[in-house]
């Protein structure tokens, strides 16, 4: 078989992998939470399915249930970039020291492999995401 014929060939199940790999192997989940008071506490609302969270497709383009939620370590207050009021929201953050990423409307935790996002809605509420990576379990399975 030629160099060439053998680089296609691998290039060829690398896709087929990625495009049919289902989406249960890809490590983000989605939490919503949404302010109950003026001191900035929030409570969890249930993703489009009902579970507490939802599972988020490897591009973002689909959703499902996530039944299972992440013992919290840590409560992190913020100062919401669109509502400019407090809010407070449970975290599980791994061990180790992260890259702490500001930006416009979230807040990036970076341990490398894991990521945990707080993601700042227009409404005032937030989304705390967690990605554990590519082909790796989410967080609390």
């Amino acid at each position: 078989m030629s160099k060439l014929r053998r680089h296609t060939c691998h290039s060829i199940a690398l896709v087929v992998l990625l495009v049919c790999a289902p989406a249960s192997f890809a490590g983000r989940v989605r939490y919503h939470y949404a302010p109950v008071d003026a001191s900035g506490n929030t409570t969890m609302r249930p993703g489009n399915g009902g579970g507490p969270g939802e599972q988020v497709s490897r591009f973002g383009f689909s959703t499902e249930p996530y039944v299972s939620q992440p013992r919290p370590t840590h409560l992190a207050s913020f100062r919401h970039s669109y509502s400019g009021r407090q809010i407070t929201v449970p975290l599980t953050l791994p061990e180790g020291t992260p890259r702490i990423e500001h930006r416009r409307n979230r807040i990036v935790y970076n341990y490398g492999s894991d990521v945990v996002e707080v993601h700042f809605l227009s409404d005032g509420s937030a989304d705390v995401i967690y990605d554990s990576g590519l082909f790796r379990r989410p967080w609390g399975s």
